[in-house]
């Protein structure tokens, strides 16, 4: 039996923000019986916090630290909070309406409410020798409430109405799983086997209440009644199921060859009614070479395997009614009467069908020298088939698109694991890890005809999917320069263009958001007592799309914006510059000219620590006349340092704006990996702890 009990109370980086968690946990394992094992699980886990939006648009604290001209103070003489209108030369200038972050900090709340109840229990019997039969319940259930409410002198935010709102998702998700195992050793044959079922459920109901119209802030969200304008309530519920079937063989002769085999039926409530049931099967084979007779008289090669497979698997990670024509129903207001009204909002598919992804993969572990290195290497190839999107259709359906099986993408690239023992003595050791990944992607095709499909649109730009390249490609257009004097003289411009962007007519692909390398080095050194690691993380091969350029390089003149604006700008003397000329945006002449262009791509490359950690572990010595049977101190720091490329000029190359909230989580958005608009920085962590053994 055990029992854990943690408390956690992580504070923002942002005035205002903060995380705290307190979770209890409940373990208990039995033997009543020779024949029956039992175990039990219960975890309660209550979370709340205070956060900022992460994702983009909007004049939210994360934009406004950055557009917000550096000038303005926080308050003014009367201690009033500060906005771009608090002064005439904003509208002199013609800044962009918004507040001061730290006072959008202060009256704006928005609070995230989640209590967890994990639990599962298990009962195994032993049937004969080697034979189990296992059957296991497995509940999960979340209730989480957003809060939230913005004062009414938020300017360009919720000004002057000021608004309220709350949300709840109640969310009950369950599996049941049963299965027999069987394992068996005979001379000079092991076999495993394995048969089994299981059942799962998720039921989500989902409610909102918003309301505008407040004349001061004293009852925030804890009186909605108090708003004069209130949107319609809005609720939902939604539920699927899955229901699967297994089998797993494996056989191993002499400890040198093996072979295994699985095969699965899985079905699911969220795919059309003509195939919700799918097959994946695998095998797998391997040779343990280093186990022959052949390989005992030598002491270099002390580990060599071969293995290869080849499998399929499933994805049915899609909305729960993708396959159906579903009707949304509202009211509106007519003739001073609220009235309700239905329509049809989403086109069936009865034919929609599991996503398949086919992999073979083959590779080798290689150990030398009594494993003091070992490599572990495998090549990999997988086709997805039968890609779950949304396919444009005729505008003559009355619909844009309708949720189908268009296209297959490929993936294919190496994984590699190198580890080493440095030094190896008595009172020193140092040993590397090396874990690294090579992955090329590539759309092979996307439906009858191949048509382009855009995501995550935002100024004329977008990710987008086309065959040949890889998901998630940055769609912009080109920059070529700056319109210059000598482009007007030559009369290829107006001279109100006169130091604005060149950009190509058509948009074209303008970057990738998918990583080609991936992966991490571990250096752990320990002397006598002390130990020392370094987790180091990389990523190359991939572009960060900045979208946080539309407003502090495109648009400045409107908002505050980048230094190198200061050294770039296109004065007259600079005709190969990229940026556009500094104009007051009142002054008749640059206006706006901001458009998802190559400008704004920067290499997304980067290393960073993960991880420093320095520890101590005191010896039994030490601890002879203590209470405590093992005792070490540690100091942590994560995320100690981050090396990027000079052209970024983000907080972090591989974060993104792209994300959902819909299910009262943060979740990124399909497709929308490193596009950034003010996304939310990652902490640097130092922790001081201490692990004791009573």
């Amino acid at each position: 039996m055990g029992a854990f009990l943690n408390y956690t109370d992580q504070q923002g980086i942002v005035n205002n923000t903060y995380n705290k968690r307190i979770n209890a946990k409940l373990a208990y394992d039995a033997n009543p019986t020779k024949w029956l094992s039992t175990a039990v699980n219960v975890l309660v886990n209550h979370t709340w916090g205070r956060y900022t939006p992460e994702d983009g648009g909007g004049q939210e604290a994360r934009r406004t630290m950055i557009e917000m001209v550096p000038w303005m103070p926080i308050r003014d003489k009367n201690g009033k909070y500060t906005t771009s209108t608090s002064s005439s030369i904003g509208d002199v200038l013609g800044f962009e309406g918004m507040s001061n972050p730290v006072m959008i900090l202060d009256m704006q709340k928005r609070m995230r409410y989640n209590t967890q109840v994990f639990g599962n229990a298990a009962l195994t019997f032993h049937l004969a020798e080697g034979l189990d039969l296992k059957t296991q319940l497995g509940l999960d259930h979340h209730n989480k409430t957003y809060r939230g409410y913005s004062s009414i002198d938020l300017n360009n935010i919720s000004m002057p109405n000021g608004w309220a709102e709350y949300q709840n998702w109640n969310t009950l998700y369950w599996q049941e799983e049963t299965y027999l195992t069987y394992n068996k050793v005979f001379g000079d044959h092991r076999i495993n086997a394995m048969a089994g079922l299981s059942w799962q459920e998720r039921v989500q109901k989902w409610n909102k209440a918003r309301t505008e119209g407040f004349s001061d802030d004293f009852f925030e969200d804890n009186n909605m009644s108090a708003g004069t304008t209130p949107a319609s309530p809005e609720s939902s519920y939604d539920r699927w199921a899955m229901n699967s079937y297994f089998l797993r063989f494996a056989y191993t002769y002499k400890d040198r060859y093996s072979a295994t085999v699985t095969g699965r039926v899985d079905g699911s409530s969220k795919f059309g009614e003509n195939n919700k049931y799918a097959f994946f099967p695998s095998a797998g084979l391997a040779w343990n070479i280093s186990q022959e007779d052949f390989m005992q008289d030598q002491s270099t090669i002390s580990n060599l395997k071969l293995h290869t497979s080849y499998g399929l698997t499933g994805n049915s990670e899609i909305g729960v009614y993708k396959s159906l024509a579903t009707v949304k129903s509202e009211t509106l207001l007519l003739n001073g009467t609220r009235n309700s009204y239905s329509y049809l909002n989403r086109l069936p598919n009865s034919d929609l069908k599991w996503e398949k992804t086919a992999q073979f993969d083959i590779g080798f572990d290689l150990g030398l020298f009594n494993n003091r290195i070992t490599l572990d290497a495998s090549y990999y190839n997988k086709k997805t088939s039968d890609l779950l999107l949304d396919a444009p259709v005729p505008h003559t359906t009355g619909f844009e698109t309708v949720y189908k099986n268009i296209g297959s993408i490929r993936n294919q690239g190496l994984d590699l694991m190198l580890s080493t023992r440095n030094i190896d003595t008595k009172d020193f050791t140092w040993t590397t890890s090396i874990n690294a990944n090579f992955n090329k992607n590539k759309i092979l095709s996307l439906g009858d005809n191949d048509e382009d499909i855009l995501k995550n649109e935002w100024v004329s730009g977008a990710s987008i999917l086309r065959v040949g390249e890889s998901v998630g490609s940055f769609y912009g257009y080109k920059r070529l320069g700056v319109y210059t004097i000598e482009d007007y003289e030559a009369g290829n411009c107006q001279k109100k263009q006169i130091g604005r962007a060149k950009r190509s007519s058509e948009r074209e692909i303008i970057g990738k958001g998918v990583p080609d390398w991936t992966g991490s080095m571990i250096n752990t050194l320990r002397y006598k007592n002390w130990d020392f690691t370094l987790d180091l993380q990389f990523v190359a091969g991939v572009q960060t799309l900045q979208q946080f350029y539309h407003s502090t390089y495109d648009r400045f003149g409107q908002t505050n914006g980048l230094t190198n604006i200061l050294y770039d700008a296109y004065n007259g003397t600079n005709p190969n510059s990229m940026q556009q000329a500094i104009w007051l945006f009142n002054g008749g002449h640059a206006g706006q000219d901001t458009l998802t262009d190559s400008q704004w791509v920067a290499n997304g490359s980067y290393l960073r620590a993960n991880l420093i950690q320095l520890g101590y572990t005191f010896d039994s010595n030490q601890l002879a006349k203590t209470p405590f049977s093992s005792l070490r101190l540690y100091l942590n720091v994560n995320n100690a340092f981050l090396i990027t490329a000079k052209d970024f000029n983000g907080y972090d190359p591989e974060s993104t704006s792209q994300i959902s909230t819909s299910n009262g989580s943060v979740s990124p958005e399909q497709f929308g990996q490193n596009m950034a608009f003010f996304s939310y920085p990652r902490a640097r962590t130092f922790t001081l702890g201490v692990n004791v053994i009573f």
